[in-house]
Formats: C-alpha cells, structure tokens, sequence
C-alpha cells in the first residue's frame, strides 16, 4: 500500500510518540524507587546517592553524540533499535539486584552506566521528528516528543512507587524491562527509517569515524552565534531541573517534613508529568505564536525558577503540589521551546549531529545537577538544592535575555 507523504510524517511521529513514551514509562517508574532502595539496602550518604544517580547521564554524555552520528550515517531506526536493546539488558541485570539474587552495590552501578551507554535514542527521536517536521512545525514536534516523556513520567512514577511500596523493589523493574522490550519491538517491526538515502550516502562520503567525547564537534556547535546560545540555555536549565532528581524524595520522605512514603512520592512525580503533559499538548502552540519562542523560553524559565524555590518551603501536600504544578508549568514550556530553536537554526544534514551533542550536554547536566543536589543535601541542609537549582534558573535566565537582546536572535537565519 503506497502512503502519501503526510500520512509517513504522521505514521512516523506517532511510532516516536509511542517508543519513547513506552521506554520512558520504564524509566520513570525507577524515579522514585533508586534512591529510596539506595538509601534503605545499602544504606549510603545523599552525596552518594547523587553520584550512583548520575552515572547513567554521565555515560549519556559520553556516548550520545556518537548514537546521534551514527544515526546520521546508518538512519534512524537501526540506532533506536540498538539503544532499546541495550535498555532491555541493564534493566534485567539490574532486576537481579533488585530481587535480591546479586546483593552488589558495584553491579547496580554498572548496570546504570550500561544503560546509560545505550541510551541514544533521545537523540535519534529528536532527528526523526525533525526528519519529517517543517522549521515552522519544529516545536510542535519536539513539543509532541516532550508530551511523550511527560505521559511516561505521568505513569511511570505512581506505577514503580506503588508497585515497589506494595510488592517489593524487584518488581517494578522487571516491568521496566519488559516495555523496553515493547518499545524494541515497536521500532523494529513499524518505525519506517526517515533519513532519506541521499542524505545518507551523502554522510557516509564525509564520515570520519566517532570518538567518545568529540571535543571539536562539542566546540564548532557552542561556538556556533545562535545554536551555541541556544544549547547553553539548555544546558543550566536541565541542570538546574536536575537538582532535584536525587534529593525530591530524600525531602518528603524526612520524617521531621511531609514523612511520605516512595508510593506517595511516586504519585507527586507523577501529578508533575499530568501538568507537563498538559502544557505540552495544548499550550505549546499558543505561547510560539502569541509570545514567540524566545519570550516564551524566558517566560518559561521564570515560572521553573520559582516552583523550584519553594519546594522546600512546602508545609503540606496541596501547598507541595500548588509548587510542583508551577515548576512543571515552566518546563513544560521552556525545554520544547529550546529544543525547537536549535532544531530550526540547524541544517537537515547536521541534525542528528547537533541534536545529539545537546543531548549529551543536557546528560552532563543531569550528572551534575543530582551531583551536587545530593552534596548540599547532605553538606548544607535539605532546602539547598532546590533554592541553588531556582538560582541557577533565574541567572540563566538574565544571561538568555542579555544575549537575545545583543545578538537580536529571534530575527537570524538557519546557520
């Protein structure tokens, strides 16, 4: 059967929407149980806590662009495929020492960074969608991607803290295990490749080979006026997000606070991705054309610093979720915003490349920021990485409307 090019767009964006939000489900349902399980079997310090959490996007770091490359030259699909297979080992072995069977702290380790290595699907999500978008429908697609991770992150959370507060710490993972599985299956029998063979063999004449951390690449993209601009923003944003991935549960599980239970927290995790959803989905279109992507990005930084700094403060559940609903409102905004304007300022031949080396300063971001989360946590008190996450939000958001101001960004061309 022979499909117009706007039913393969569509078909191609849907399969997307489906793998990552299947393979986001497993990771979200890890969310609130790793630190809980950290704490209580291995009985380790928040700071290291942050690290063990961290490891996974420091992998990402370092194997991202290489994924993102690949895809450049391979297509898509194949390095999808790889990515989910990968995800599909780690968390198996990592089950094992959720059951019980391997009683390691190393292995749970290794089993993070294994799964940060194969973690590249991001990045080749992010370039099919720009594949088969229009520079004018760019943000909706990475909106449509971020809608994705906000609906994973939606079941994903309630899903790991119910399952593991009512059956064990093993279960859960397992389940992750197999939708990642889901997803792998999804992306090899459906997902048509959407890299066109010309651009392809165009790429393989110019390949080179890939190196673990491309330096020169990561230079030519931040040296790049506008998309260098634009991947910095990204970056102390996630980071700044960041802070929290290590420490939310830590803070309302205190006993002298909200005293919650991983359960609980899971269901807090996951009323952060209904709001994110919602934004994403529905109000994504109106701020790009009311306000404009830049606006909207400073707008939406704004709102994300301030839900930041207030978690701490949150005496109650509906004062903690009046907080969360106003830092998931920002980020709703402010990521797909971003990523739709380095994807619009970046040629089609690049995409992949690009995409993947934001994608892997966002994953060194996400190293950081549970990094130092978990050291102030523990070095400082508990307020501290939720108030140093809302400064770094409001600083990167003062450098955002200098730069915007200077260069006049909204009105430059596709480098």
């Amino acid at each position: 059967m022979n499909y117009s090019p706007g039913m393969k767009n569509k078909s191609a964006l849907l399969i997307i929407f489906l793998t990552i939000f299947i393979d986001l489900l497993g990771f979200g349902i890890i969310i609130p149980i790793l630190p809980d399980f950290l704490k209580n079997q291995f009985f380790i310090s928040e700071s290291a806590i942050g690290l063990t959490i961290g490891i996974f996007s420091l992998m990402q770091f370092i194997f991202t662009p290489i994924w993102g490359s690949l895809s450049d030259v391979y297509g898509r699909k194949p390095i999808l495929a790889i990515s989910l297979a990968g995800n599909i080992i780690s968390y198996a072995v990592m089950a094992l020492v959720f059951t019980g069977v391997i009683n390691s702290f190393t292995v749970l380790v290794m089993s993070r960074a294994f799964a940060g290595v194969f973690s590249g699907n991001l990045s080749a999500a992010q370039s099919v969608i720009s594949d088969v978008t229009t520079p004018e429908n760019r943000s909706k697609g990475m909106g449509l991607m971020g809608a994705a991770f906000s609906l994973g992150f939606v079941f994903g959370p309630s899903m790991g803290g119910f399952l593991s507060y009512n059956f064990g710490y093993g279960v859960p993972i397992i389940v992750s295990s197999v939708f990642s599985l889901i997803a792998f299956l999804l992306c090899v029998t459906i997902l048509k490749e959407t890299l066109p063979d010309d651009v392809r063999n165009s790429n393989k004449k110019n390949f080179s080979g890939v190196k673990l951390v491309n330096f020169k690449a990561i230079h030519d993209v931040l040296n790049n006026k506008v998309v260098g601009i634009f991947v910095i923003i990204f970056f102390f944003i996630t980071f700044a997000y960041a802070n929290i991935h290590a420490t939310f549960l830590l803070f309302a599980e205190r006993p002298a606070g909200l005293n919650l239970n991983q359960q609980e927290v899971g269901f807090l995790m996951s009323f952060l991705g209904v709001v994110s959803a919602i934004v994403q989905l529905t109000l994504i279109k109106y701020f790009k054309n009311l306000l404009g992507e830049e606006l909207s990005l400073i707008i939406g930084n704004i709102i994300s610093g301030i839900g930041l700094f207030f978690i701490p403060f949150s005496v109650s559940v509906p004062m903690l979720l009046v907080v969360l609903a106003i830092l998931s409102f920002g980020n709703g905004i402010n990521i797909p915003m971003t990523l739709g304007l380095i994807s619009k300022n970046t040629g089609r031949e690049g995409q992949g490349s690009v995409l993947g080396i934001n994608q892997s300063l966002g994953s060194l971001a996400r190293f950081f920021g549970p990094v130092w989360g978990g050291f102030v946590f523990e070095k400082i008190s508990y307020h501290a990485p939720f108030i140093t996450g809302a400064v770094f939000m409001f600083l990167i958001t003062a450098f955002t409307l200098k730069i915007l101001k200077k260069n006049n960004i909204s009105k430059s061309q596709k480098s």
